[in-house]
């Protein structure tokens, strides 16, 4: 590689701390400023490339979501609309972020989509639920165990949902999901495949579950959910 000669001017303080540092690294006082320019100009280009991937990704993301985000009319309707594309709204300290639900990376802030939260509560009349305070993943009740905050938990979940495809979602919000154990619905761990307990313990068992949506849990053969009928698709595992 050629070099091209370059005048530095240095006062005389900077130079004899340069002379002895580079004394002490067996160097010339250019190879060492080479060296510390060189890795200055890779992390200034490095962030300017990672500002501009940055950019774009947010772009890619607001023409994928922004007819959802513009034609949502409530908190629940935005969420159904942004699920089917794999990703999900959190409220956080600073309103609400997206986020990827497959691996929970945050994408960015709504307001960066043009959909700032101020406006959305505005829109929607309220602002969006807060997530449970209790987490699925703290646990350490053996296999087979509920303890007494997460059963209440589920059981509210069991109640309220309204089908096949919004009691999963609710059970992966709070990092769980359901697996068919032959004639019984086991719910899981989804980080650990810990078993919590069966439907039975928080709810109607499978049967009842199949009575009330009218239809048994759609499984295809990879154990995956089809597209239903309002859009959303969720994955369940087979034990």
């Amino acid at each position: 590689m050629e070099l091209e000669a370059v005048t530095l001017k240095l006062s005389r303080e900077l130079l004899s701390g340069a002379q002895r540092v580079a004394s002490a690294r067996d160097v010339s006082i250019g190879h060492m400023v080479r060296q510390l320019l060189k890795r200055e100009v890779e992390r200034q280009l490095s962030a300017d490339r990672s500002e501009e991937t940055g950019h774009r990704l947010v772009a890619a993301v607001q023409a994928l979501l922004g007819r959802d985000l513009a034609d949502a009319t409530c908190w629940d309707d935005l969420a159904e609309r942004l699920r089917p594309h794999g990703y999900e709204l959190r409220p956080d300290e600073n309103g609400a972020t997206l986020y990827k639900k497959s691996c929970g990376t945050r994408v960015c802030k709504g307001s960066e989509l043009g959909f700032s939260y101020a406006a959305l509560v505005k829109r929607f009349g309220s602002e969006m639920a807060k997530r449970p305070a209790c987490s699925a993943n703290k646990g350490v009740m053996p296999a087979g165990k509920i303890d007494p905050t997460r059963q209440i938990m589920l059981t509210g979940h069991f109640k309220s949902a309204r089908s096949w495809p919004d009691l999963v979602n609710r059970l992966a919000w709070e990092g769980m999901e359901l697996r068919l154990s032959g004639p019984a619905l086991a719910i899981h761990i989804a980080a650990t495949g810990r078993h919590l307990c069966n439907s039975d313990a928080v709810g109607p068992d499978y049967a009842g579950l199949e009575a009330r949506y009218g239809k048994p849990l759609p499984v295809w053969t990879q154990d995956v959910l089809p597209a239903t009928d309002d859009g959303s698709a969720v994955r369940i595992e087979r034990s």
